[in-house]
């Protein structure tokens, strides 16, 4: 396979400066224009290290004509356009071990935080207030619930793991990809998706956005959940159907949800889960740590440095390219 010398790689986000100090001698970094597009100065870069901001399809990569290579930090690809990528022989690579230990804390976190209810205590404390202790203010123990987890890849089995471990709580899954030996090594049950939707207390989404998974829960399956259960979604916004959502959170059956993507990033200022009293949301920040990040920068300049030492680098997601080449 030619590979041609590295001169200039472009950033979507800032990378840690040793990160960055791993380069070859005289790499010049390009970092995203001030403005829109902002792809606009990567003309020259053979290579991008790229996040979940910008999407990548064959207009961004036809104005860089040199580019060889994408190097996505996290495990999705659903802002790259892989097809386009392969046709103009440009190889994309992954980091799916990078985020997986942040994004699980995350999802116990935020199922931790809708059992004890602290939005609405934090609400009410905020409001001057100091009681009722009922009513909304009242949680839930998590031991002995069902953890229900639809995917049970990387992150999905860890976060069985703590569950299981830490809280004693069954965990259910749904993974049409695994076997069923495998799921009970992990302390996991698998069942069919009806099966995990109606009996899990705390529902987990750690499915891929595909689409076979697209609004995977939809008005139907939301209201196969208990009543009084609650929704996690920290995989990708286009897996829930958000006014169907909105519809279970105000109407029943779910006690609340807790969301880290949506449909739409960032959504609209009048998209009622941004402050609905029983959801708990944050900013697509599940891998934000500073460990995940970094761990993520370093794989994804290993990538890319492999690329250029004329190497297969691993996690490849469109293989196809570099079997042609």
């Amino acid at each position: 396979m030619y590979v041609p010398v590295l001169t200039h790689i472009w950033l979507e986000s800032p990378l840690s400066d040793d990160v960055l100090a791993r380069l070859p001698v005289g790499v010049q970094v390009l970092h995203a224009a001030a403005r829109p597009p902002l792809y606009s100065n990567a003309a020259p870069a053979q290579a991008i290290i790229a996040s979940s901001q910008v999407r990548y399809d064959g207009a961004l990569m036809d104005a860089c004509p040199n580019l060889k290579l994408i190097a996505r930090t996290g495990i999705g690809v659903d802002n790259i356009d892989l097809d386009a990528a392969t046709a103009r022989g440009i190889v994309v690579t992954n980091t799916p071990d990078g985020p997986t230990e942040s994004t699980a804390e995350h999802t116990v976190a935020m199922l931790l935080a809708l059992a004890k209810r602290l939005k609405q205590g934090a609400d009410n404390l905020a409001a001057g207030k100091w009681g009722p202790r009922t009513g909304a203010l009242v949680g839930v123990e998590v031991r002995g619930k069902t953890l229900g987890l639809v995917g049970l890849g990387r992150i999905g089995r860890r976060v069985a793991e703590i569950c299981h471990l830490a809280f004693q709580m069954r965990v259910l899954a749904y993974d049409p990809y695994l076997s069923q030996d495998a799921a009970q090594a992990q302390g996991v049950t698998l069942a069919p998706l009806e099966t995990v939707i109606r009996e899990a207390d705390f529902l987990s989404l750690h499915a891929p956005a595909t689409p076979e998974t697209a609004g995977l829960m939809n008005a139907e399956r939301l209201a196969w959940m208990k009543p009084g259960s609650y929704l996690l979604n920290l995989a990708r916004g286009a897996l829930v159907d958000e006014a169907a959502l909105l519809d279970a959170l105000d109407r029943g059956p779910l006690a609340g949800a807790g969301l880290d993507v949506f449909a739409v990033e960032p959504p609209a200022v009048e998209n009622r889960l941004r402050a609905h009293p029983a959801v708990v949301a944050t900013p697509h920040s599940a891998s934000v740590t500073r460990e995940g990040r970094r761990r993520m920068e370093e794989m994804a300049m290993d990538r890319l440095l492999a690329f250029f030492r004329g190497e297969r680098p691993i996690d490849i997601v469109n293989p196809a390219v570099w079997q042609a080449a």
